[in-house]
Protein backbone atom coordinates (compact mmCIF):
# COMPACT_ATOMS: atom_id res chain seq x y z
CA UNK A 1 0.00 0.00 0.00
CA UNK A 2 0.92 3.64 -0.36
CA UNK A 3 -0.29 6.77 0.10
CA UNK A 4 -1.22 8.99 -3.11
CA UNK A 5 -2.83 12.24 -2.38
CA UNK A 6 -4.37 13.76 0.55
CA UNK A 7 -6.51 17.03 1.20
CA UNK A 8 -8.69 18.51 3.88
CA UNK A 9 -12.23 18.42 4.01
CA UNK A 10 -12.91 21.12 6.55
CA UNK A 11 -10.79 23.40 7.87
CA UNK A 12 -11.78 23.74 11.46
CA UNK A 13 -8.71 25.89 12.27
CA UNK A 14 -10.63 28.86 9.82
CA UNK A 15 -13.92 28.16 11.13
CA UNK A 16 -16.14 29.97 13.27
CA UNK A 17 -16.19 28.62 17.58
CA UNK A 18 -19.08 26.18 17.13
CA UNK A 19 -17.52 24.39 14.69
CA UNK A 20 -13.85 24.07 15.94
CA UNK A 21 -13.95 20.64 17.12
CA UNK A 22 -14.90 18.13 14.10
CA UNK A 23 -15.41 14.51 14.80
CA UNK A 24 -17.04 11.28 13.41
CA UNK A 25 -16.17 11.20 9.75
CA UNK A 26 -18.08 9.21 7.01
CA UNK A 27 -18.17 9.28 3.09
CA UNK A 28 -19.83 8.13 0.57
CA UNK A 29 -20.76 8.45 -3.70
CA UNK A 30 -23.38 8.92 -5.21
CA UNK A 31 -24.38 7.24 -8.16
CA UNK A 32 -23.45 10.80 -10.18
CA UNK A 33 -19.83 10.27 -8.70
CA UNK A 34 -20.41 13.03 -6.33
CA UNK A 35 -17.88 12.38 -3.27
CA UNK A 36 -20.14 13.32 0.29
CA UNK A 37 -18.53 13.83 3.53
CA UNK A 38 -20.35 14.28 7.21
CA UNK A 39 -19.50 14.66 10.29
CA UNK A 40 -19.76 16.29 13.54
CA UNK A 41 -19.05 19.95 14.67
CA UNK A 42 -19.06 21.90 18.24
CA UNK A 43 -17.48 24.01 20.03
CA UNK A 44 -15.54 21.01 22.26
CA UNK A 45 -15.53 17.30 21.68
CA UNK A 46 -18.46 16.84 24.10
CA UNK A 47 -20.77 20.36 23.77
CA UNK A 48 -24.16 20.88 23.92
CA UNK A 49 -24.08 22.88 20.76
CA UNK A 50 -22.84 20.50 18.32
CA UNK A 51 -24.73 19.63 14.87
CA UNK A 52 -23.39 17.96 11.79
CA UNK A 53 -22.67 19.17 8.36
CA UNK A 54 -22.46 17.92 4.89
CA UNK A 55 -19.85 18.78 2.03
CA UNK A 56 -20.03 17.89 -1.10
CA UNK A 57 -16.69 17.44 -3.63
CA UNK A 58 -16.80 17.03 -7.50
CA UNK A 59 -13.13 16.59 -7.90
CA UNK A 60 -12.77 13.60 -6.30
CA UNK A 61 -11.71 15.47 -2.28
CA UNK A 62 -9.27 18.42 -4.52
CA UNK A 63 -11.94 21.35 -3.32
CA UNK A 64 -15.24 20.51 -0.89
CA UNK A 65 -17.91 22.91 -0.13
CA UNK A 66 -21.04 23.35 2.08
CA UNK A 67 -24.30 20.94 1.18
CA UNK A 68 -25.90 21.29 4.41
CA UNK A 69 -25.19 23.22 7.54
CA UNK A 70 -26.82 21.25 10.21
CA UNK A 71 -30.44 20.35 11.64
CA UNK A 72 -30.33 23.07 14.66
CA UNK A 73 -32.12 22.21 18.01
CA UNK A 74 -34.00 19.36 16.94
CA UNK A 75 -37.15 19.34 17.42
CA UNK A 76 -37.00 23.25 17.74
CA UNK A 77 -37.11 24.70 21.19
CA UNK A 78 -36.35 21.02 22.55
CA UNK A 79 -32.93 20.88 23.88
CA UNK A 80 -32.11 18.05 21.65
CA UNK A 81 -29.12 18.18 19.16
CA UNK A 82 -27.86 15.58 16.43
CA UNK A 83 -24.30 14.27 17.25
CA UNK A 84 -23.53 12.02 14.57
CA UNK A 85 -24.49 11.48 11.14
CA UNK A 86 -23.57 8.33 8.84
CA UNK A 87 -23.83 8.72 5.05
CA UNK A 88 -25.43 5.34 2.94
CA UNK A 89 -25.72 6.17 -1.30
CA UNK A 90 -28.70 4.06 -2.30
CA UNK A 91 -28.40 5.12 -6.36
CA UNK A 92 -29.12 8.72 -6.63
CA UNK A 93 -30.75 8.53 -2.59
CA UNK A 94 -28.95 9.26 0.46
CA UNK A 95 -29.94 7.54 3.64
CA UNK A 96 -28.28 8.79 6.97
CA UNK A 97 -28.53 6.75 10.34
CA UNK A 98 -28.26 10.03 13.25
CA UNK A 99 -27.46 10.12 16.81
CA UNK A 100 -29.61 12.71 18.40
CA UNK A 101 -28.47 13.57 22.28
CA UNK A 102 -30.90 15.53 24.65
CA UNK A 103 -28.87 18.52 25.28
CA UNK A 104 -31.43 20.62 26.84
CA UNK A 105 -28.86 20.58 30.37
CA UNK A 106 -25.69 22.33 28.81
CA UNK A 107 -24.08 21.25 32.02
CA UNK A 108 -24.61 17.69 31.52
CA UNK A 109 -21.26 16.03 29.75
CA UNK A 110 -22.19 12.93 27.42
CA UNK A 111 -21.60 10.34 29.74
CA UNK A 112 -22.32 10.06 33.48
CA UNK A 113 -19.03 10.87 35.50
CA UNK A 114 -20.65 8.59 38.43
CA UNK A 115 -22.39 5.97 36.60
CA UNK A 116 -20.90 5.91 32.99
CA UNK A 117 -24.02 5.75 31.25
CA UNK A 118 -25.28 8.18 28.58
CA UNK A 119 -27.63 11.06 28.35
CA UNK A 120 -30.98 9.91 26.40
CA UNK A 121 -30.31 9.77 23.18
CA UNK A 122 -32.38 8.51 19.96
CA UNK A 123 -31.02 6.39 17.04
CA UNK A 124 -32.88 8.31 13.98
CA UNK A 125 -32.83 8.06 9.86
CA UNK A 126 -33.30 10.68 7.34
CA UNK A 127 -33.52 11.02 3.43
CA UNK A 128 -32.17 13.44 0.61
CA UNK A 129 -32.85 13.10 -2.71
CA UNK A 130 -30.34 16.29 -3.91
CA UNK A 131 -27.06 14.65 -2.72
CA UNK A 132 -27.19 15.82 1.27
CA UNK A 133 -28.41 19.57 0.13
CA UNK A 134 -31.82 18.81 2.29
CA UNK A 135 -33.32 15.88 4.37
CA UNK A 136 -36.32 14.93 5.09
CA UNK A 137 -37.62 15.17 8.34
CA UNK A 138 -35.95 12.54 11.16
CA UNK A 139 -37.47 9.53 12.01
CA UNK A 140 -37.02 7.48 15.18
CA UNK A 141 -35.93 3.95 15.02
CA UNK A 142 -37.00 2.22 17.96
CA UNK A 143 -34.58 0.32 19.22
CA UNK A 144 -36.51 -1.08 22.46
CA UNK A 145 -35.73 -2.52 24.86
CA UNK A 146 -32.05 -1.39 24.49
CA UNK A 147 -31.09 1.32 25.87
CA UNK A 148 -28.17 4.37 25.89
CA UNK A 149 -27.92 3.49 22.43
CA UNK A 150 -25.38 5.05 19.76
CA UNK A 151 -24.66 4.85 16.29
CA UNK A 152 -21.57 3.29 15.47
CA UNK A 153 -21.41 3.83 11.72
CA UNK A 154 -23.44 3.62 8.51
CA UNK A 155 -26.29 1.59 7.21
CA UNK A 156 -25.02 -0.98 5.62
CA UNK A 157 -27.25 -2.68 1.99
CA UNK A 158 -27.48 -6.22 2.58
CA UNK A 159 -26.95 -9.00 -0.17
CA UNK A 160 -30.67 -9.56 -0.09
CA UNK A 161 -31.68 -5.99 -0.58
CA UNK A 162 -32.70 -5.07 3.34
CA UNK A 163 -30.14 -3.17 5.12
CA UNK A 164 -29.06 -3.31 8.56
CA UNK A 165 -28.59 -0.11 10.49
CA UNK A 166 -25.86 -0.68 13.79
CA UNK A 167 -25.76 0.80 16.80
CA UNK A 168 -24.63 -0.47 20.62
CA UNK A 169 -26.50 -0.45 23.81
CA UNK A 170 -25.24 0.90 26.95
CA UNK A 171 -27.15 2.11 29.90
CA UNK A 172 -28.64 5.23 30.87
CA UNK A 173 -27.55 8.16 32.58
CA UNK A 174 -28.32 7.45 36.03
CA UNK A 175 -28.06 3.95 35.99
CA UNK A 176 -26.02 2.34 39.16
CA UNK A 177 -26.00 -0.94 37.39
CA UNK A 178 -22.56 -2.70 35.54
CA UNK A 179 -23.96 -2.06 32.37
CA UNK A 180 -24.79 -4.88 29.75
CA UNK A 181 -23.45 -4.19 26.26
CA UNK A 182 -24.20 -5.28 22.71
CA UNK A 183 -23.31 -4.36 19.56
CA UNK A 184 -26.60 -4.95 17.38
CA UNK A 185 -28.41 -4.57 14.21
CA UNK A 186 -32.11 -3.36 13.08
CA UNK A 187 -32.79 -4.46 9.53
CA UNK A 188 -35.10 -3.08 7.51
CA UNK A 189 -36.80 -4.98 5.15
CA UNK A 190 -38.89 -2.21 3.56
CA UNK A 191 -35.79 0.31 2.80
CA UNK A 192 -35.88 2.22 5.47
CA UNK A 193 -39.62 2.35 6.02
CA UNK A 194 -39.36 0.55 9.16
CA UNK A 195 -36.98 -1.32 11.40
CA UNK A 196 -38.35 -4.38 12.98
CA UNK A 197 -35.90 -7.31 13.44
CA UNK A 198 -32.94 -6.98 15.78
CA UNK A 199 -29.73 -9.26 15.34
CA UNK A 200 -27.23 -8.99 17.41
CA UNK A 201 -23.49 -8.53 16.89
CA UNK A 202 -21.49 -9.50 19.54
CA UNK A 203 -22.03 -9.38 22.83
CA UNK A 204 -20.65 -10.91 26.63
CA UNK A 205 -23.51 -12.55 28.83
CA UNK A 206 -20.63 -11.98 31.66
CA UNK A 207 -20.26 -8.68 30.49
CA UNK A 208 -16.55 -9.11 30.72
CA UNK A 209 -15.49 -8.02 27.82
CA UNK A 210 -16.77 -5.03 25.61
CA UNK A 211 -16.91 -4.66 21.79
CA UNK A 212 -16.91 -1.27 21.05
CA UNK A 213 -17.20 0.55 18.19
CA UNK A 214 -18.66 -1.53 15.92
CA UNK A 215 -17.56 -1.39 11.98
CA UNK A 216 -19.23 -3.14 9.28
CA UNK A 217 -18.36 -4.33 5.67
CA UNK A 218 -19.98 -6.91 3.15
CA UNK A 219 -17.70 -8.73 0.70
CA UNK A 220 -19.06 -7.28 -2.63
CA UNK A 221 -20.18 -11.20 -4.34
CA UNK A 222 -20.66 -13.40 -1.43
CA UNK A 223 -22.31 -10.73 0.37
CA UNK A 224 -20.69 -12.39 4.07
CA UNK A 225 -19.91 -9.98 6.48
CA UNK A 226 -17.24 -8.40 8.73
CA UNK A 227 -17.66 -6.37 11.64
CA UNK A 228 -14.55 -5.45 13.58
CA UNK A 229 -14.44 -4.06 17.36
CA UNK A 230 -12.40 -1.89 20.17
CA UNK A 231 -11.98 -4.43 22.00
CA UNK A 232 -11.96 -3.49 26.11
CA UNK A 233 -11.37 -6.25 29.31
CA UNK A 234 -13.62 -4.91 32.22
CA UNK A 235 -11.60 -7.27 34.84
CA UNK A 236 -8.26 -6.26 33.66
CA UNK A 237 -8.80 -2.49 32.88
CA UNK A 238 -7.10 -2.43 29.30
CA UNK A 239 -7.73 -2.72 25.73
CA UNK A 240 -7.45 -5.83 24.58
CA UNK A 241 -6.54 -6.37 20.46
CA UNK A 242 -8.81 -5.27 18.11
CA UNK A 243 -11.57 -8.51 17.61
CA UNK A 244 -13.22 -9.60 14.58
CA UNK A 245 -16.48 -11.28 13.56
CA UNK A 246 -18.11 -13.25 10.95
CA UNK A 247 -21.44 -12.72 9.80
CA UNK A 248 -24.17 -14.45 7.47
CA UNK A 249 -25.25 -12.33 4.68
CA UNK A 250 -28.58 -12.20 5.81
CA UNK A 251 -26.98 -10.34 9.24
CA UNK A 252 -28.93 -12.65 11.51
CA UNK A 253 -26.08 -15.24 12.60
CA UNK A 254 -22.79 -13.71 14.11
CA UNK A 255 -19.53 -15.82 14.92
CA UNK A 256 -17.94 -15.52 18.40
CA UNK A 257 -15.65 -12.39 17.68
CA UNK A 258 -11.98 -13.44 17.39
CA UNK A 259 -8.48 -11.32 18.57
CA UNK A 260 -7.02 -10.11 15.22
CA UNK A 261 -3.74 -9.99 17.28
CA UNK A 262 -3.68 -5.76 15.54
CA UNK A 263 -3.11 -3.62 18.66
CA UNK A 264 -5.47 -0.85 18.25
CA UNK A 265 -9.31 0.97 18.84
CA UNK A 266 -11.62 1.76 16.72
CA UNK A 267 -11.17 -0.11 13.11
CA UNK A 268 -12.91 0.17 10.00
CA UNK A 269 -13.02 -2.85 7.59
CA UNK A 270 -13.52 -2.15 3.58
CA UNK A 271 -14.18 -5.59 1.25
CA UNK A 272 -12.34 -5.53 -2.07
CA UNK A 273 -13.73 -8.87 -3.24
CA UNK A 274 -12.29 -12.08 -3.75
CA UNK A 275 -11.40 -12.45 0.05
CA UNK A 276 -9.41 -9.03 0.05
CA UNK A 277 -10.18 -6.44 2.98
CA UNK A 278 -8.51 -3.46 3.81
CA UNK A 279 -9.14 -2.22 7.19
CA UNK A 280 -8.10 1.67 8.57
CA UNK A 281 -7.31 1.75 12.52
CA UNK A 282 -6.66 3.58 15.48
CA UNK A 283 -3.24 2.97 16.86
CA UNK A 284 -3.08 5.13 20.15
CA UNK A 285 0.44 2.93 21.50
CA UNK A 286 3.85 4.85 21.07
CA UNK A 287 3.96 6.01 17.96
CA UNK A 288 -0.17 7.27 18.07
CA UNK A 289 -1.13 7.21 14.64
CA UNK A 290 -3.98 5.94 11.89
CA UNK A 291 -2.90 3.25 10.00
CA UNK A 292 -4.05 0.61 6.94
CA UNK A 293 -3.08 -2.99 6.80
CA UNK A 294 -4.74 -5.59 4.26
CA UNK A 295 -5.72 -8.91 4.59
CA UNK A 296 -5.91 -11.80 1.60
CA UNK A 297 -8.00 -14.37 3.39
CA UNK A 298 -11.13 -12.01 4.73
CA UNK A 299 -10.01 -10.93 7.95
CA UNK A 300 -8.35 -14.40 9.14
CA UNK A 301 -4.82 -13.44 9.35
CA UNK A 302 -3.14 -9.67 8.39
CA UNK A 303 -0.16 -8.71 6.91
CA UNK A 304 1.43 -6.69 10.05
CA UNK A 305 4.45 -6.79 8.35
CA UNK A 306 3.04 -4.58 5.33
CA UNK A 307 0.62 -2.07 7.29
CA UNK A 308 0.67 1.59 6.46
CA UNK A 309 0.87 4.57 8.79
CA UNK A 310 -1.21 7.52 7.33
CA UNK A 311 -1.28 9.64 9.66
CA UNK A 312 1.06 9.93 12.80
CA UNK A 313 0.77 12.71 15.90
CA UNK A 314 3.12 15.34 15.56
CA UNK A 315 3.89 15.14 19.30
CA UNK A 316 5.00 11.25 20.20
CA UNK A 317 4.19 9.26 23.39
CA UNK A 318 1.49 6.76 23.75
CA UNK A 319 -1.69 8.69 24.35
CA UNK A 320 -3.75 9.06 27.34
CA UNK A 321 -4.92 5.83 28.70
CA UNK A 322 -2.28 3.81 27.01
CA UNK A 323 0.13 3.29 30.21
CA UNK A 324 -1.55 -0.07 31.69
CA UNK A 325 -4.53 -0.76 33.62
CA UNK A 326 -7.21 2.31 33.33
CA UNK A 327 -10.56 3.00 35.18
CA UNK A 328 -13.48 2.59 33.01
CA UNK A 329 -15.30 5.65 33.68
CA UNK A 330 -11.51 7.44 33.19
CA UNK A 331 -11.81 6.40 29.22
CA UNK A 332 -15.01 8.86 28.76
CA UNK A 333 -12.42 11.59 30.13
CA UNK A 334 -9.62 10.25 27.51
CA UNK A 335 -12.04 11.00 24.68
CA UNK A 336 -12.59 14.21 25.31
CA UNK A 337 -9.05 15.13 24.79
CA UNK A 338 -7.98 12.47 21.88
CA UNK A 339 -7.00 14.66 19.04
CA UNK A 340 -7.26 12.32 16.00
CA UNK A 341 -9.33 9.07 15.02
CA UNK A 342 -12.59 7.81 13.75
CA UNK A 343 -11.17 6.54 9.93
CA UNK A 344 -14.13 5.92 7.48
CA UNK A 345 -13.06 4.36 4.18
CA UNK A 346 -14.39 4.45 0.74
CA UNK A 347 -13.60 2.65 -1.98
CA UNK A 348 -13.00 4.82 -5.37
CA UNK A 349 -13.98 3.18 -8.86
CA UNK A 350 -10.63 2.78 -9.75
CA UNK A 351 -10.20 0.30 -6.78
CA UNK A 352 -8.58 3.05 -4.60
CA UNK A 353 -9.27 3.68 -1.09
CA UNK A 354 -10.16 6.92 0.69
CA UNK A 355 -10.37 6.89 4.10
CA UNK A 356 -11.42 10.34 6.14
CA UNK A 357 -10.46 11.02 9.65
CA UNK A 358 -10.41 14.08 12.01
CA UNK A 359 -7.15 15.77 13.03
CA UNK A 360 -5.88 18.47 14.96
CA UNK A 361 -4.83 19.73 18.35
CA UNK A 362 -6.42 20.93 21.32
CA UNK A 363 -7.40 23.99 19.49
CA UNK A 364 -9.07 22.93 16.72
CA UNK A 365 -9.97 19.41 14.90
CA UNK A 366 -10.56 19.24 11.52
CA UNK A 367 -11.62 16.92 8.54
CA UNK A 368 -9.30 15.60 6.12
CA UNK A 369 -8.55 12.62 3.94
CA UNK A 370 -6.15 10.65 2.66
CA UNK A 371 -6.59 8.09 -1.52
CA UNK A 372 -4.04 4.94 -0.21
CA UNK A 373 -3.21 2.65 -3.68
CA UNK A 374 -4.03 -1.14 -2.06
CA UNK A 375 -2.10 -2.48 -4.94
Amino acid sequence: MRVLERGTIFDATAAEPTARFCTFPSLARTAGGRLIAGFRVGSSKDSADEDVRVMISDDEGATWHMAFAGFGAFPPGSGGRIRGIALTSLGFRLIASLLWVDRSNPALPLASPQTQGLLPTRVLVAWSDDEGRSWSVPQEVSLAPHKGNATTGAILALKDGRLALPYEAWKEYDDPSPGRHHAALRISADRGATWDELAIVAHDPHGRVLYWDQRLTAEPFSGELIAMFWTYDRRAQRDLDIHIAWGAPDGRTWSRPASTGIAGQICAPLALGHGRVFAAYVHRHHPPSLRAILSDDFGRTWTAAEELVFYEKARGGAESGMGGARDFGDYWADMSIWTFGHPAPLRLPGGDVMVAYYAGDETAMGIHWVRIACT
